[in-house]
């Protein structure tokens, strides 16, 4: 890996990005589209979890959201403006297959999608369609979800009807990602109390590595599918999104402790299927079936691959979807904190540190609410204070866009350079910004400008950035009290109006010339000659070196 000593606030420097670098941002369909109970569309489990008391920060839903349903054409000259050339969206699998199953077509659901695609099209917007973003049908949530086995065979038959139903019509689809963060649907939906479907906190110590294994399952059936019955004809690619958090040693003696934690939250779900042994990381492997023996348990609380099904889902990826927000520390746990039970309340510990948020811990923290996969790796997680906080005082985000290249690296080296496709990355406003988001600027310019490094500095395969998220929206348990948009919209407004912040502008400008953006605030481009530019002009006179 090449030296990051290079100052991410070099403003000289040019942060430019290879000829035909994707531009893109995204969104998601309950997160924007509305409509909820328009058309034959029927539940998902986030239709059924907003409504649980207590749930979502300000006891909003998505009804209405963005109000998309209505108003893609409007957010379609929102893309044209900016000068993308693809947008990534996903599919409400409820509107399109209202029980969940094929033999339930809602004909209008599937024809909301074939407009939006075909007016994508018509703009020269390449769409990159996502099959599921965390809204499993209600009909299939109450037959067991993720923890059915049957699911994936469900899955696969919905990928089915989706690839023959939007990649073959006249305005075809080239890009599908099967799933969207089966990491954060595992964690906060299967263990943790925040994201539907919920219900599962009690037991969560075998809940969330079960759902990971059919996940994956899942995600490798739609892939064969594809490969075996679309490719040919289609000529597209179709991948996974998995999100990234990087980890950094709280000490020097805590290396090991960093690696593991990238293993469990990283490595999980992302080694069975790009690296070329397949299966989940080994050490992962031993020591949930040593912890599951001292349980008493007859098997592991981590699902078996077989030798069949570990050939089955490696390989079943032509790039990677990554997602980046954060970085954390990790140290390793003292032997007195294994030994409290933490098993039941958050399966990785991500509902703990969330609510430590800016402030210090107090230390009878640590021997609370940690989690299984924290105590299973034998780690203790938590935020570094010193790391810039973006957004309210409540925001669970400190930005750290080393870690974006670090984790880039770590792709480039344990999965032989696959062809990584940046899906997310962004932040949610701070208050007092509003239109004038110069915070949400600064975040998406560094970590824009370690991307550039790792790919012309460091050689990792990575062919497009997309930045989450064109405008505001239901963003899941926080409501609409977070906004990622760098397009504003005013949910008090029935028409929902959209207005651009500047962060729109900058990401328009930096699109345009295919490199980062630093001089933004100065219409002129203003260039002042440097100490150096003095030097090199002596230089070429005497045509010999100045060396004085």
């Amino acid at each position: 890996m090449a030296s990051q000593s290079g100052s991410i606030q070099s403003a000289n420097s040019c942060y430019s990005f290879p000829p035909g670098f994707i531009w893109s941002t995204a969104t998601a369909a309950y997160q924007i589209e509305g409509a909820v109970f328009e058309d034959g569309r029927a539940a998902s489990t986030w239709d059924r979890f907003v409504t649980l008391h207590g749930k979502i920060d300000d006891n909003s839903t998505g009804d209405i959201a963005c109000d998309s349903y209505h108003l893609y054409a409007t957010d379609i000259e929102l893309l044209k403006k900016l000068g993308v050339q693809q947008y990534r969206f996903s599919i409400s699998w409820s509107r399109v297959l209202p029980s969940g199953l094929i033999d339930s077509v809602n004909e209008k659901g599937v024809e909301y999608y074939r407009k939006l695609i075909a007016e994508l099209k018509r703009n020269g917007i390449q769409p990159m369609v996502t099959l599921y973003h965390w809204d499993l049908p209600l009909a299939l949530a109450d037959r067991g979800g993720w923890l059915n086995p049957e699911i994936v065979g469900w899955f696969g038959n919905y990928a089915r009807f989706c690839f023959a139903t939007f990649g073959d019509q006249v305005n075809p689809v080239k890009h599908f990602i099967t799933l969207n963060e089966p990491w954060s649907q595992i964690t906060f939906g299967y263990c943790g109390k925040i994201h539907a479907p919920g219900g599962f906190y009690e037991n969560c110590d075998w809940t969330g590595y079960l759902a990971a294994h059919h996940f994956l399952l899942a995600h490798a059936t739609a892939y064969h599918i594809y490969d075996s019955e679309f490719r040919s004809t289609q000529k597209g690619s179709i991948g996974i999104t998995n999100i990234g958090v990087w980890f950094e040693p709280e000490t020097p003696s805590d290396k090991d402790a960093a690696r593991r934690a990238l293993e469990w939250q990283f490595d999980w779900l992302t080694r069975p299927i790009f690296h070329p042994d397949g299966n989940y990381p080994e050490e992962m492997i031993k020591k949930i079936a040593e912890i599951s023996r001292k349980e008493n348990r007859c098997v592991s609380r981590l699902p078996s691959f077989t030798q069949e099904q570990v050939d089955f889902v490696k390989g079943t990826a032509d790039f990677l979807g990554l997602n980046y927000y954060f970085s954390l520390m990790a140290r390793e746990e003292r032997p007195e904190e294994h030994d409290n039970d933490r098993g039941t309340a958050d399966f990785l510990g991500l509902n703990y540190y969330f609510s430590l948020m800016a402030r210090e811990e107090r230390p009878e923290e640590h021997d609370n609410d940690r989690g299984v996969f924290q105590t299973d790796a034998g780690i203790v997680e938590t935020q570094n204070l010193k790391w810039k906080q973006i957004g309210p005082a409540n925001s669970w985000l400190r930005a750290y866009p080393e870690g974006f290249r670090k984790l880039l690296n770590h792709v480039k080296s344990n999965y032989n350079n696959i062809t990584v496709m940046i899906t997310e990355n962004g932040c949610m406003d701070t208050p007092g910004e509003e239109l004038n988001d110069e915070t949400r600027i600064s975040y998406l310019s560094e970590h824009l400008q370690m991307l550039s490094l790792a790919i012309n500095e460091d050689h990792c395969n990575v062919i497009g950035y997309t930045l989450w998220s064109l405008m505001d929206n239901f963003e899941w348990s926080s409501g609409y009290t977070f906004r990622f948009g760098i397009h504003h919209v005013d949910f008090d407004d029935p028409k929902r109006k959209r207005t651009s912040k500047k962060s729109a502008k900058w990401f328009k400008e930096t699109i345009a010339r295919n490199a980062v953006v630093v001089d933004f605030d100065d219409p002129k481009r203003k260039r002042t000659p440097k100490k150096s530019a003095k030097w090199f002009k002596e230089t070429i006179a005497r045509n010999a070196v100045v060396v004085k």
